[in-house]
């Protein structure tokens, strides 16, 4: 009876410790909340990092203008150009036999008669013939009409003597203008012995671009002279701009 009772006292005062801590508000009259926010980290950037590239060296030049360029309205060849030298050939001995003197002096008695002739005058004197007049030396006084044909036997001749003899040294030339404008020109062949000018030969010729100028020379010489003349050398003096 005793255990009974002491179990519904203490069952009341339960009840009333429960019924006054869960005790709600009357309604209608609202209790401000306050509502707590979470304290968030300020957030952290994500950092990339990237594979360094190399600077590229830049290097600064100054810009020059380009410069006008005139366009040329004529060849770009020179009007003052010497001519272009295409062709020489200096043939010595034409004949294998040295000429009699006697048919010389009746070819060429201008030459042949002159006492101060030769290379080896103190005045070293040369002249030239033309190659009309050497083919109509062959054509008179050769047999055949041509070089080492026998030299035929005037009669103005028998009995002379065939001292001294002579022979031909013969030079061929030929020259390419390069002058557009057309211009005349002094052209001399230096004709050389023992290295020293001993006979000069001139010609005035007009030259023109792209036409061809041939020089055809012969000269009469002692045949014991011939091995004395070394060389030919050419030079140019224009005579009109």
């Amino acid at each position: 009876m005793k255990k009974h009772t002491l179990f519904l006292i203490f069952f009341l005062i339960a009840i009333l410790v429960t019924s006054g801590c869960t005790r709600t508000e009357s309604a209608g009259v609202s209790q401000p909340v306050t509502v707590v926010q979470p304290t968030l980290s300020p957030a952290i950037p994500e950092t990339t990092y990237a594979t360094p590239v190399p600077t590229a060296i830049v290097t600064y030049q100054k810009v020059v203008p380009p410069s006008l360029t005139a366009v040329p309205v004529t060849p770009t060849r020179i009007a003052t150009d010497n001519p272009y030298l295409e062709y020489m050939n200096v043939r010595k001995n034409l004949f294998d036999f040295g000429i009699p003197n006697c048919p010389m002096a009746d070819a060429f008695p201008a030459i042949v008669n002159d006492p101060t002739y030769g290379i080896k005058q103190g005045e070293p004197k040369l002249t030239t013939l033309s190659e009309d007049e050497y083919q109509t030396f062959l054509r008179k006084y050769t047999e055949g009409n041509a070089e080492n044909t026998a030299i035929k036997t005037l009669d103005a001749c028998r009995g002379s003597e065939g001292n001294p003899n002579w022979n031909f040294i013969e030079i061929q030339v030929i020259l390419n203008p390069t002058n557009f404008n057309p211009a005349d020109y002094t052209i001399t062949l230096n004709a050389r012995s023992n290295n020293k000018v001993i006979a000069q030969f001139k010609t005035t010729q007009t030259l023109k671009i792209d036409q061809k100028v041939t020089l055809h020379y012969y000269i009469p010489i002692h045949a014991d002279e011939v091995n004395l003349f070394d060389d030919v050398q050419i030079t140019y003096t224009r005579l009109t701009k």
